[in-house]
């Protein structure tokens, strides 16, 4: 009973400190082409080190513009980490991009970048679209998860993230992450 107690208590402070009870390391980033045209340019992303951190750059070959550009995201899980994906119920359909970008970017990935600093991608806020056209880097990046839900699915978790244009495939990325209960 006493060590009952003093786990529950040890989750109690993992959880008002922040700190999550899964941890999530990054995979593998495969990018792929459009259809027709690729506007947008994953190909120099890559995971390095033990830590897994994110780096590389990307490209954007025009303005990324709310009225032309959208963006989906497939979810599949395999808690087994065994490869075996199935689809997930969460996906993101076709949504305007700045509009994906306000609710899913500032949520999952920008609370782990640092402007200037581990990125040269805009801050996303209410006036950023246009998503201006350009180069940008990711230099060692790991996911912050403390504004993550705390509910998750464990093993791996597949995403695939999809920009379109007039109804096209412009191109993308695959990105897999490992989702592993925090041990203490």
């Amino acid at each position: 009973m006493k060590w009952a107690i003093v786990l529950i208590v040890a989750q109690v402070v993992h959880h008002i400190a922040g700190e999550q009870a899964y941890v999530v390391s990054n995979e593998q980033l495969e990018p792929f082409e459009g259809d027709s045209e690729t506007l947008v340019i994953f190909d120099n992303l890559k995971t390095i080190g033990r830590e897994r951190a994110i780096n590389g750059s990307f490209s954007f070959l025009g303005d990324m513009n709310n009225d032309d550009f959208k963006v989906s995201v497939e979810l599949y899980s395999s808690p087994n980490n065994d490869g075996d994906f199935k689809r997930m119920v969460f996906d993101v359909p076709q949504t305007s991009i700045c509009e994906c970008f306000k609710k899913f970017y500032v949520q999952f990935v920008q609370p782990s970048v640092s402007d200037g600093e581990t990125t040269n991608f805009p801050l996303v806020g209410e006036d950023t679209c246009p998503i201006p056209q350009g180069e940008y880097y990711i230099k060692s990046v790991l996911f912050n998860t403390q504004d993550w839900p705390e509910q998750v699915p464990r093993g791996m978790v597949k995403a695939i993230i999809t920009f379109f244009t007039g109804g096209k495939n412009v191109g993308g990325f695959i990105m897999v992450v490992k989702i592993e209960d925090r041990q203490n």
